[in-house]
C-alpha cells in the first residue's frame, strides 16, 4: 500500500520504521546521502526517514545545489537519491554531469520521481541511475532498496 506523503504522520512514521534498520555505516562512518528534491515537504520526510534509520543526510533543492554538494571535496556520498523534474538544471542533467566525471562513476544514483514516463525512466537508466523511486513511495520500500543498493548482498534476502 502507498502511503501519501501528506498523511504519513509521526506515529505511522514510527510504526513503519521502528528499529528495524540498524545504522548505515562505510567502514567506521554513517552512510552519506544526498537527497535532491526541490518540494521542500518531500524533502524533510525523506530526509527525517533517512536519518531515522542511521543515514548521515545533505538536502539540495536544486540541480545546481546538488552540484555544488557533489563537488565539494571535504564531503563524500555514498548515494545520490534524485528527484527528475526541477526548475533550472534538472535531475537527468546532474546525473549526466555526475557520469561524465571519472570519480562519480561508480556513485550509486536513485531517481526519485512522480513521472511515470516510460521514456523518462529509460533516459535516467541510460544515464547511469541504478534504481527508479516512483512517489509517492513507502518509508520502508524505500529503505529496502537504499539498503540492497548498498549492500548487495542484501539482494539475496
Amino acid at each position: 500500500m502507498q502511503m501519501q506523503f501528506q498523511n504519513l504522520n509521526c506515529i505511522e512514521f514510527r510504526r513503519t520504521i521502528g528499529n528495524r534498520f540498524p545504522l548505515f555505516k562505510v567502514g567506521e562512518q554513517m552512510t552519506a546521502v544526498l537527497i535532491v528534491e526541490d518540494e521542500i515537504h518531500i524533502q524533510r520526510l525523506t530526509k527525517l526517514i533517512l536519518e531515522k534509520a542511521g543515514f548521515e543526510v545533505t538536502a539540495a533543492s536544486s540541480g545546481e545545489e546538488a552540484m555544488a554538494a557533489i563537488e565539494n571535496v571535504s564531503k563524500k556520498f555514498d548515494l545520490v537519491l534524485l528527484d527528475i523534474m526541477m526548475k533550472g538544471v534538472d535531475g537527468l542533467q546532474v546525473l549526466k554531469v555526475i557520469r561524465q566525471n571519472q570519480k562519480y562513476t561508480s556513485l550509486p544514483v536513485v531517481m526519485l520521481t512522480a513521472i511515470a514516463q516510460e521514456a523518462v525512466v529509460l533516459k535516467g537508466i541510460q544515464l547511469g541511475a541504478r534504481d527508479y523511486i516512483r512517489k509517492p513511495f513507502h518509508p520502508k520500500d524505500l529503505l529496502d532498496r537504499i539498503k540492497r543498493l548498498l549492500d548487495p548482498r542484501m539482494a539475496k534476502n
